[in-house]
């Protein structure tokens, strides 16, 4: 797989992390030595949204796997409500919720408790809070967290905020 874009992070449990994208051919790979490889890809045939760095929140054009191993994702549809734009995932019968906080920040719970709290700029720089002991939180957490962070942004804007400020980034017809 040709990447195009290729930059590193620095996780505050997990070191250094490589985050690789392929806009065009939706394709998002986090990895790094302390954590597994995640790889979220967009199927080719899929009805581009623009609205969604990945390409699209429909379930049936969206693959995840953490190395290796397939992980069953369910983006939320990412309409006018915050919750809208969750991302669910289920891994080897572990379950992940990626939910909007408010406007910049998304947390990440494994198993209805809360792990970590995403936010990414849009230069792509990251803060993570993560309320997780270090103890308490595993590899895939961080790996996972990262991937849906820059697939599907991070933050959403609540309804009233959509509603006073306007409408023009609600991707309605989607």
């Amino acid at each position: 797989m040709h990447f195009t874009s290729t930059r590193t992070v620095d996780d505050g449990y997990y070191g250094e992390l490589k985050i690789r994208t392929n806009a065009e051919r939706g394709v998002v790979e986090v990895s790094g030595k302390q954590v597994p490889t995640v790889v979220l890809q967009r199927c080719s045939d899929a009805e581009l949204n623009k609205f969604v760095p990945i390409g699209t929140r429909n379930t049936d054009h969206l693959t995840m796997s953490v190395d290796g191993a397939e992980a069953e994702l369910r983006p939320g549809p990412g309409k006018l409500t915050r919750r809208s734009y969750r991302v669910e995932l289920t891994l080897a019968g572990t379950h992940y919720e990626f939910t909007p906080d408010d406007d910049d920040d998304t947390r990440l719970r494994r198993n209805g408790a809360a792990i970590a709290s995403f936010a990414m700029d849009v230069e792509g720089q990251f803060t993570v809070h993560w309320q997780a002991e270090r103890d308490d939180a595993q590899p895939a957490d961080a790996a996972i967290g990262y991937a849906l962070s820059v697939a599907f942004r991070t933050g959403a804007k609540g309804i009233v905020s959509v509603l006073l400020n306007g409408s023009e980034n609600v991707p309605w017809g989607h």
